[in-house]
């Protein structure tokens, strides 16, 4: 049923991106700090293995509208499980073995908002164009070369710094999650291994700082946090030590931020055709202007 949802995301994002005015890739690279947690009989939380950073990478793919809205599906690893193993639950709190689980790949899907550019510093501008010179009625040069072709254009490029905040909201989602228990014996002796922040599904949200230069896109430094939901309820260990039985609760929770930089690549899907303005000469001093169609994108 997840599968069938994500798929249908998939072709309703598709949709949406050939009928926007822009869509981008944006690769990158970073990394994420998360902490993960284990309640232990009701008694009070602890973290097993404390705040922890691990190298992260991910691609994203944004699709956004004139007004600068627009949906976003990303891909980016994840380490948030800590695998917790002890051999007697009544002294798990003081005797345990915590490692750092293995990377696992996390889909993300939300909502972007994209804000105008805001100026960093002053603005350049360069301007070109052609010069009509003046000529008077009167004069015979002027005439003589009044079917000559004449263009008078005039072009600003703004080169000034910018910076574009991107706020984002949305969910991740992991497909293939471990085994919340796994219990071994070896030799007569029975290992329990609980792998906290096992979830599959997260809250995820964030802000993007996209830099430029003129009308050309840099880069993007992000800062985004994510907390732990589905998945995340209480596991029960049932065992015997001494002759009678014991009951373990464990529950966990993992939540997280990271920090990532990336270079945005905007992606164009098929030319527009415009109408451009020519000048053409057809008097003395006197210009008119034809229209022609021009691919533009």
């Amino acid at each position: 049923m997840r599968n069938a949802a994500l798929t249908l995301l998939l072709f309703v994002a598709c949709g949406y991106a050939a009928n926007s005015q822009r869509f981008s890739l944006l690769p990158q690279v970073g990394f994420e700090n998360s902490k993960t947690k284990i309640n232990y009989n009701d008694l009070g939380s602890f973290s097993p293995i404390g705040v922890k950073f691990t190298p992260q990478a991910s691609l994203r793919l944004n699709y956004s509208s004139k007004q600068g809205q627009g949906f976003f599906l990303g891909a980016t690893t994840s380490r948030s499980v800590v695998s917790f193993s002890f051999t007697d639950p009544e002294t798990l709190r003081n005797s345990f073995i915590a490692t750092n689980g293995n990377l696992q790949l996390r889909l993300e899907g939300g909502y972007q908002f994209n804000s105008k550019p805001i100026a960093l510093g002053k603005s350049k501008s360069s301007a070109s164009g052609t010069e009509k010179k003046n000529c008077s009625s009167g004069s015979s040069r002027c005439c003589s070369h009044n079917s000559n072709k004449a263009k008078q254009n005039s072009s600003g490029k703004n080169k000034s710094s910018w910076v574009r905040i991107q706020p984002s909201i949305g969910m991740g989602y992991i497909p293939v999650v471990k085994s919340d228990v796994v219990t071994k014996t070896q030799a007569g002796q029975t290992t329990y291994q609980y792998n906290a922040g096992n979830w599959n599904t997260a809250f995820i949200a964030g802000t993007g700082f996209e830099f430029g230069r003129g009308s050309t896109r840099q880069f993007t430094v992000s800062v985004n946090y994510f907390k732990g939901l589905g998945n995340l309820d209480e596991k029960t260990i049932t065992s015997v030590s001494g002759g009678k039985t014991v009951t373990t609760n464990l529950e966990s929770a993992s939540s997280g931020w990271n920090l990532k930089v990336g270079i945005p690549f905007t992606l164009k899907a098929k030319s527009k055709t415009e109408r451009k303005p020519e000048y053409r000469k057809s008097g003395c001093g006197q210009y008119r202007v034809i229209y022609r169609c021009r691919g533009s994108n």
